[in-house]
């Protein structure tokens, strides 16, 4: 009886043995890679902060530089030998073999590609198994600096987003970027205010932030790498409603003060009624010589829209050419009006209405039958002008317009009225 209890005990030991799986622990310091299929070993991977956005498979070198590798032990397994092995031009070779009888190693390994395997020894000594290859990468682990940023501030007085512009050295594309409260201490580095979007364009970081994740107080800019490695730099400043600003700026770059508007456009004419159109002195369909210049000032920003007012100066000519005679003129007209300024989402992008009053001089204006120009003519009117256009962000302060206007010419002694379209396109710089 004690010879078969004896047995048993042993055959239960050593199915134990073979039934035992080691594997890789990745704490703080190591992130296992490949795991070949079939093999014996499941990684078992620390908890990751979920702000820690590291590639699957790669694992980083903290400022330690040590490494642990880590598995499940039972006490019927008599020892463990770990086999290390370093990759040198595509080829694997033998950098290390350890016996030990604990479930971990410590290492201290230099960036490269490496693998490892654990073989298992029973109670009899002897090799009741070996895992399959574990592969798995040393990165380098990058220190990020901040150099600079802008605006130091946010004031909550609109609802539009809210963008931090930051240089950069030594940032991994998988790196936290944020603002972090001064209460955080160093290794927190989850907490705190994430933007809704991070783009990363070489050494230049944009955060762009909603209103509605914000809250009064003071900031730290706060840059982490994957591998742990952080930075930050402040101070940042959210003010609360009604406070005074101090240079924040919008996605499009503009700042929060009041608004600065400067186009210049293509702006040939499209003639619709009135004496010098309907009474066959000009009949073309279209004046494509034109141009327009506006310049105007937004001082009222609200979730609304901006609302201002503006100057826009343009010029076209008009001339036509008949069997008797050529005929010629020159409009140029003066309005200035209301400007409202309505931003579409994300702010690239906005609709401009317009409506002011101003004056129409046709000058210039002759025949001429063969025998030479007649002496030109130039009258001056009241006009009304209207208008609508679209412009679209294109980097920094500056945007691509297009739209229409249209202009109404009040003409009370001969009853001409002229009424006539400016299709326009050009550059705006608004700032």
């Amino acid at each position: 009886m004690v010879n078969k209890s004896r047995t048993r005990s042993l055959l239960v030991s050593l199915l134990l043995a073979s039934l035992f799986h080691a594997s890789l622990v990745s704490g703080t310091l190591l992130y296992a890679k490949e795991q070949p299929a079939g093999s014996k070993s499941a990684a078992k991977r620390a908890p990751i902060s979920q702000d820690a956005s590291i590639a699957e498979g790669d694992f980083f070198i903290e400022q330690r530089f040590i490494q642990r590798l880590s598995w499940d032990h039972d006490p019927l397994v008599f020892r463990y030998e770990v086999i290390l092995e370093a990759e040198q031009e595509g080829t694997y070779g033998e950098l290390l073999r350890e016996s030990t009888t604990a479930n971990s190693l410590n290492l201290s390994l230099r960036p490269g590609r490496y693998r490892y395997a654990v073989e298992v020894y029973n109670l009899f000594r002897r090799l009741e198994y070996t895992m399959d290859w574990v592969y798995f990468t040393v990165l380098n682990a990058l220190k990020p600096e901040i150099l600079t940023f802008s605006p130091e501030a946010f004031s909550l007085e609109t609802g539009f987003p809210r963008q931090i512009t930051i240089t950069v050295r030594d940032v991994d594309p998988q790196a936290v970027l944020m603002l972090r409260p001064l209460s955080v201490s160093s290794g927190e580095g989850g907490q705190g205010i994430h933007p809704v979007k991070t783009a990363l364009e070489g050494n230049t970081a944009r955060l762009t932030f909603e209103d509605k994740q914000l809250a009064p107080g003071t900031y730290d800019v706060y840059v982490r790498n994957p591998g742990g490695l952080e930075d930050s730099k402040g101070l940042f400043r959210v003010r609360p409603h009604g406070s005074e600003e101090s240079g924040e700026k919008t996605p499009g770059g503009r700042s929060r003060r009041p608004d600065i508007v400067i186009s210049a456009e293509y702006a040939p004419a499209l003639p619709l009624y009135g004496g010098l159109f309907s009474n066959g002195v000009f009949t073309s369909p279209v004046f494509l010589p034109g141009a327009a210049i506006r310049a105007g000032v937004l001082p009222l920003k609200r979730n609304w829209g901006y609302l201002g007012a503006e100057l826009n100066v343009s010029w076209f000519k008009m001339e036509d050419q008949t069997k008797e005679y050529t005929v010629a003129a020159q409009n140029i007209a003066a309005h200035a009006g209301v400007l409202y300024q309505l931003w579409l989402p994300k702010q690239i992008a906005a609709i401009n209405f317009r409506l002011g009053t101003g004056i129409d001089i046709i000058t210039d204006f002759y025949f001429d039958y063969g025998e030479g120009r007649e002496e030109p003519l130039t009258s001056l009117y009241l006009s009304l002008d209207a208008g609508v256009s679209f412009q679209w962000h294109i980097s920094g302060p500056f945007y691509i317009e297009t739209g229409v206007n249209f202009s109404h010419v009040l003409s009370l002694k001969d009853r001409s009225q002229l009424g006539y379209l400016r299709p326009a396109l050009g550059l705006t710089w608004q700032f």
